[in-house]
């Protein structure tokens, strides 16, 4: 039974004062005021987002939450597309493309693609009903703390607006060959799609943070931190210093996370990631990512020779989105990341808002990388009319989906504070 104290976390204003707020980017720690609904506080160093006041955040957020879930069951659960050609057709379900892959031996792929389009939204959502409903009932769920700090860390993994932009690039595609009707699974999608992205930009992490409030074994803690006392970089709780302890061994009272605000061996891991996204990205774009019979007619087809038949046949907007996402940005990721590894090796002073921007654009952008991986396996899951129309993965497309996951590990283990060592030295 929730005890009285625990009654008051459903009544709790969800205008939290913070106190000192430090930037995950740059380091600098700095007094956070009490912001007014859809206010946004950004950092005043380097102008990261540090926190938005959202209205009402719990019930909004849970609301949209418990409609994503059921959207997300419709969507796997009824036909997603049927591709129709020559009197025959195919239908699919979001899962069939997994399971076409796997057959064809590229489990690797299969596997990312459940992951990123089943699995982690399935979790992610889980996860949130585990936090929120019983936040919104007043009483603290076991180990609320850690699953939340591991449920926020799976958010960019849950690929679902991706996922939809590779549908639109594949059905687009097709359209130029056959022809394609939406199924159930594909308008609960869509919705799902719209659901998801409101339900991500409602949800106040620090309103949730608050109700979960400290460990009720520990002292109640200060909300502004003297010098012997150390910001949560998950949680932003303030938790004192153990002296005998380094803050690497240091874990975080409600999340459990690490109060360590480096990230360690950050740029030995962060160039490990690049060496191998870098060997890889030239069988990745070498090699064929499909390969596609028509008519009894095979051809291979590489990233880029998709981007030129999107152009050629005067889809010049679509073809854009794809060289951008699969072309574009990879390359950019992985010289802006060797740029910036290599500028603070040297301990450069110089351009650093310039170069802490470019670290945030990678670590936004690089997940977009996906949308081709997400259109292959709808088309191999669709085409699939024996000697009339079949479409089969090829290597290329495991080396690519290697090199946006190796890209995505390098920006991850990046630690964009190192931008700023210099100053904080001088």
């Amino acid at each position: 039974m929730p005890s009285s104290e625990d009654k008051d976390l459903s009544s709790q204003s969800d205008n939290t004062a913070i106190g000192v707020i430090r930037c995950e980017e740059c380091g600098l720690s700095q007094r956070a005021p009490t912001l007014a609904d859809e206010q946004t506080l950004h950092c005043h160093r380097c102008g990261a987002h540090l926190y938005k006041q959202v209205r009402n955040t719990i019930n909004r957020t849970l609301a949209l939450i418990v409609a994503a879930l059921i959207l997300l069951a419709i969507a796997n659960a009824t036909p997603f597309m049927t591709f129709a050609f020559k009197g025959r057709a195919e239908s699919n379900y979001i899962l069939s493309g997994v399971i076409k892959l796997w057959q064809h031996g590229y489990w690797p792929l299969a596997s990312l693609i459940c992951f990123a389009s089943i699995l982690a939204p399935f979790a992610y959502i889980l996860g949130m009903l585990y936090v929120l409903v019983p936040l919104r009932l007043g009483w603290r769920p076991w180990k609320v703390g850690p699953i939340f700090r591991r449920i926020d860390a799976l958010r960019p993994w849950a690929m679902l607006d991706v996922y939809m932009f590779g549908v639109f690039v594949a059905v687009v595609k097709l359209s130029q060959l056959a022809t394609i009707s939406p199924g159930t699974g594909l308008y609960a999608y869509v919705a799902l799609f719209l659901v998801w992205t409101a339900a991500l930009a409602g949800l106040d992490a620090q309103v949730v943070w608050s109700r979960i409030g400290p460990n009720p074994s520990q002292q109640s803690l200060p909300a502004v931190p003297a010098p012997d006392w150390i910001i949560c970089p998950t949680c932003r709780l303030s938790a004192r210093k153990d002296p005998a302890l380094h803050e690497s061994h240091l874990r975080c009272p409600r999340c459990h996370g690490s109060m360590n605000p480096r990230k360690p061996a950050s740029l030995s891991r962060t160039w490990a990631f690049l060496v191998a996204a870098t060997i890889l990205y030239v069988p990745a774009n070498t090699l064929p990512i499909l390969e596609i019979t028509i008519m009894g007619k095979t051809q291979k087809a590489t990233i880029f020779e998709g981007v030129r038949e999107l152009v050629s046949g005067g889809m010049w907007v679509i073809g854009s989105i794809v060289f951008t996402a699969s072309i574009l940005v990879p390359t950019l990721k992985i010289v802006g990341l060797a740029v910036l590894c290599l500028s603070v090796r040297s301990r450069s002073p110089h351009l650093n808002n310039d170069r802490a921007l470019l670290y945030r654009w990678i670590e936004t952008i690089g997940r977009w990388s996906m949308i081709d991986m997400f259109m292959v396996s709808i088309l191999v899951a669709l085409v699939q009319i024996g000697g009339l129309a079949t479409v089969l993965p090829e290597t290329g497309a495991l080396c690519f989906a290697a090199v946006v996951i190796l890209t995505m590990f390098a920006a991850t283990a990046f630690d964009p504070k190192m931008i700023w060592d210099k100053l904080e030295e001088s």
